[in-house]
């Protein structure tokens, strides 16, 4: 099988191709570097335009060159400069053609280092991509001959009657990696514009995951470490869950009839705050 990694010409730093040779070297694949080049159509006769593309093809060789001194000596690189008439277009192209099992892109350019950001072409991606997704927090960087270690589950109430986690565990124990589920919740201020009594707060995050816990248990068998974030906005409840290197965080995502991956509110702002790469996972209701 075959991991794509989709480069962007110009793209500052190697988030991807950390992230993608990571993902490859755990699944046992291939790794095949991709840049696209876009083909505008139809074809503008302009100078300027084609001195755009040359340049953009000269920066896509270079990062393609490289490739495989960052993925490292222990995986099958294999490197494509694919022209195509989108960036997403490409990249699904290539995906097709490659067989592939995931597709791994990096974050927006305008994303907050060490955050992942939905750029438009991983957004674009994600509503055709007959494949999971995972996209890397900006600035992503991992050891020589990293692996994913850990599998983290965003559990949610769209996820009681899904096979999420029954997905994630599968992939965990194929990976040899470790599984834990994560629950957030969220307090917002009172009307009066404060916080609610810390010890009433304490006490209703407590009972709610009290709940959650024998829920996940009833759903995926007891012994299984959850943990609970908490804060007064999403960022600081994704934040209050310890992260550690290896981590990967898997976001369950339903499909519409105009998008093969369909990410809630909730989903969404997890994703946003995420320290860690994010895995989008098709979500199916049992």
């Amino acid at each position: 099988m075959t991991t794509v990694a989709g480069l962007t010409p110009g793209e500052r730093g190697n988030a991807a191709l950390h992230l993608g040779a990571m993902v490859a070297r755990s699944n046992g694949d291939d790794l095949a570097v991709v840049v696209v080049v876009p083909t505008p159509w139809p074809p503008n006769p302009y100078r300027a335009d084609a001195e755009y593309l040359a340049v953009q093809e000269v920066q896509a060789r270079e990062a393609l060159a490289a490739a495989g001194d960052v993925a490292g000596p222990d995986l099958t690189v294999r490197t494509r400069l694919h022209r195509a008439r989108s960036v997403s277009s490409g990249l699904l192209e290539v995906v097709a053609e490659e067989s592939a099992s995931s597709v791994v892109l990096g974050s927006a350019s305008s994303g907050l280092l060490g955050q992942v950001s939905l750029g438009g072409i991983a957004d674009r991606l994600l509503h055709s991509s007959e494949v999971p997704v995972t996209l890397a927090p900006a600035g992503f960087t991992t050891a020589p001959g990293a692996r994913v270690a850990r599998v983290t589950v965003a559990y949610g109430r769209a996820d009681r009657d899904s096979d999420l986690l029954a997905t994630a565990r599968g992939v965990a124990d194929r990976i040899g990696a470790s599984l834990r589920v994560a629950c957030f919740a969220v307090r917002p201020p009172n009307a009066r514009g404060g916080s609610a009594e810390p010890g009433a707060e304490d006490l209703v995050v407590a009972e709610w995951r009290r709940a959650v816990v024998a829920e996940i248990a009833e759903t995926a068998g007891a012994g299984l470490e959850t943990v609970v974030g908490s804060g007064s906005s999403w960022a600081e409840a994704v934040a209050d869950v310890s992260w550690a290197e290896g981590d990967v965080l898997a976001v369950g995502a339903s499909s519409s009839p105009v998008s093969r991956f369909f990410l809630g509110s909730h989903a969404s702002k997890i994703l946003r705050n995420a320290p860690v790469p994010v895995t989008l996972v098709p979500r199916s209701v049992a």
